[in-house]
């Protein structure tokens, strides 16, 4: 019911942007788009999804797995297309799943994930401060005013705080939960109290390959930063080519760099998969403060969905591999469990 709730809720939101736009306008705008720049956006979106496949790549050889590039490639896929249809973006982390077919321990590359996220949620909150302080310079005051406010805050800019607390508190856990010493003794601790030992047994071992994990992800942050900081400078000409595909001018390279982390920031709303529809209208929201008409931006927010979309449908065979594998898997167990059970003649 909680995921039917989800789907309606996002459904009425893109209703609404499409009633907002008006279908003749969608219709006018896309009759004009200029498919060579739209081109470079999709080109865009590829390499930055090849830099993400050689950043866990990357990461996992430290820890001394030997991968292939277009397995991982096609694992990473897998794990974006997942996370497009997910609350919060968190189908992602079914990455380590999609990775078992390389006979890549969980533990590895669930350690390896979490520690690329971390750095990823605090190089979007640095965005997202950017972005914040280049709207406040860049836009006039009374732009703001169409906004309103809340108990005397600018609305907008206290959903832009929201948004970037959001991710700022999803580094922290995520960091915490990886490499924080701390952390780990406390949930040993609990783990192996008393109540909890009889069925944290096999857990704990998982437990202690994931802490030698992690620890070896951190050497990584350094290369992790740098392909990170690399993947947005491909968003933001990503947004800028598809802006340009659309006929929009009024923002420039620098400002689609910007805004790229403090909107995605709305995608981790978990109230609709992905954010679907909370993240249109907050680009809405952005570009009408930086001169663009609603028409063109509620075309370019429901582009830069579609354009996510289908390249990351390059994910489905491996989607299909591991759900095939899984369940052979179980049936392979559930056999072997008959087979024991029944009694010899």
């Amino acid at each position: 019911m909680r995921i039917l709730l989800q789907v309606v809720i996002a459904a009425a939101l893109i209703s609404a942007l499409l009633w907002y736009v008006g279908l003749s306008s969608l219709i006018s705008i896309l009759s004009k788009m200029k498919p060579e720049y739209f081109a470079l956006a999709f080109l865009a979106y590829f390499g930055i999804n090849l830099l993400f496949a050689v950043r866990l790549k990357r990461v996992l050889e430290r820890d001394g797995v030997k991968m292939s590039f277009a397995k991982t490639l096609l694992a990473h896929y897998a794990g974006m297309l997942t996370s497009d249809v997910t609350p919060g973006r968190s189908g992602y982390f079914l990455t380590p799943v999609y990775l078992k077919n390389q006979n890549v321990p969980t533990s590895k590359s669930l350690s390896g994930i979490l520690g690329i996220q971390t750095i990823e949620f605090l190089t979007k909150v640095a965005g997202g401060i950017g972005a914040v302080i280049f709207l406040v310079e860049t836009v006039p005051s009374e732009s703001w005013e169409q906004f309103g406010s809340f108990a005397g805050i600018n609305l907008g800019l206290l959903i832009a705080g929201l948004g970037i607390a959001l991710m700022l508190t999803g580094a922290i856990v995520l960091a915490t939960f990886t490499w924080s010493r701390r952390a780990m003794s406390f949930f040993d601790h609990v783990a192996n109290s008393r109540l909890l030992r009889r069925f944290t047994g096999g857990l704990m071992g998982k437990l202690e390959e994931y802490k030698d994990s992690a620890q070896k992800t951190t050497r990584a942050i350094p290369e992790i930063i740098l392909i990170t900081i690399a993947c947005w400078i491909l968003k933001g000409f990503e947004w800028y080519f598809l802006g340009l595909a659309l006929g929009i001018t009024q923002i420039s390279w620098i400002g689609y760099f910007l805004i790229h982390p403090l909107v995605t920031a709305l995608a981790f709303v978990p109230i609709t998969p992905a954010g679907v529809g909370v993240q249109e209208f907050g680009i809405v929201g952005i570009f009408a403060l930086l001169g663009v008409a609603s028409a063109p931006a509620g075309v370019f927010a429901l582009l830069s969905r579609v354009l996510l979309i289908v390249e990351d449908l390059i994910g489905v065979p491996q989607i299909a591999k591991s759900a095939s594998g899984l369940f052979l898997s179980k049936k392979n167990e559930e056999d072997e469990r008959q087979t024991q059970n029944v009694a010899p003649l």
